[in-house]
C-alpha cells in the first residue's frame, strides 16, 4: 500500500533513521571499544595480580628461608652461649690455677733464696774452718810451736810431780803409811784429774793489698 507521505516527511524520516542508525553504530562502536579497553585493563589487572601472586609466593619462600635461618641462628646462638659459659668457666679455672702456681712459684723462690743464703753461710763457714784448719796445721807443723808445746807440757808435768810429792808427804804424815803410795792394795793418794790444754796462737791477719 502506497502511503501518501510528503517527500519532505520521507526525507525527515530517512534523516532521522539515518541519525538513529549512525548514533546506534557509534554507541555500539563506543561500547565495543570500551569493552576492549576494559578487557585490556582486566588482562593487565590479571597480569598484575599474577605478578603479585608470584611476588607473594616468592616472599613466602623468602620468609620461610629467613625463618629457617633465624631458627638456625637461634640454635647457633644457644650453642655459642653454652660455649661462652664453658669458656668463662675454663678461664676462671685457669686464672685460679695460675694464681696458685704463681703463689707456689713465689714460695719456691723464697725457699730457694733461703737455701741460697744458707748455702752461702755454709760456704763461708767451710772457708773459715778450712782457713782455721790450715792455720792449725801450720801451727802444729811449726818446729817452734812444737817446742813451745813441749816446754809447756814439761812445765805442767813438773807441776804435777810436785803436787804428787806434796800429796805423798801429806798422806805419810796423816795416815802413817810408812812412805808407801799403795797400802794393802789400795792407793793412799786422792786421784786428781790433770788437764793439759794447748792454746793455739791466733793466725796473723792477711795483709791488705
Amino acid at each position: 500500500m502506497d502511503l501518501n507521505i510528503p517527500k519532505n516527511a520521507k526525507i525527515a524520516i530517512f534523516v532521522l533513521l539515518l541519525t538513529i542508525t549512525i548514533f546506534s553504530v557509534y554507541k555500539y562502536v563506543s561500547a565495543l571499544k570500551e569493552k576492549y579497553e576494559l578487557l585490556n585493563a582486566l588482562n593487565e589487572i590479571k597480569q598484575q595480580v599474577q605478578v603479585l601472586e608470584n611476588d607473594k609466593q616468592n616472599l613466602s619462600l623468602e620468609l620461610e628461608k629467613e625463618k629457617q635461618l633465624a631458627d638456625k641462628l637461634s640454635e647457633q646462638n644457644v650453642g655459642l652461649k653454652d660455649n661462652l659459659k664453658a669458656s668463662i668457666t675454663r678461664l676462671t679455672r685457669l686464672f685460679t690455677d695460675m694464681e696458685n702456681t704463681q703463689k707456689s712459684l713465689e714460695d719456691m723462690r723464697a725457699q730457694f733464696s733461703l737455701l741460697k743464703a744458707e748455702n752461702t753461710a755454709l760456704k763461708d763457714q767451710t772457708t773459715q774452718m778450712s782457713s782455721e784448719n790450715e792455720s792449725m796445721k801450720a801451727k802444729l807443723g811449726s818446729v817452734s810451736e812444737m817446742k813451745k808445746a813441749i816446754r809447756e807440757f814439761r812445765k805442767q808435768m813438773g807441776k804435777v810431780g810436785k803436787e804428787i810429792k806434796h800429796q805423798v808427804n801429806a798422806n805419810q804424815v796423816a795416815e802413817g803409811n810408812r812412805g808407801f803410795v799403795i797400802k794393802d792394795g789400795q792407793p793412799t793418794l786422792t786421784p786428781k784429774v790433770i788437764k793439759i790444754e794447748v792454746t793455739p796462737v791466733p793466725a796473723p791477719a792477711p795483709a791488705k793489698e
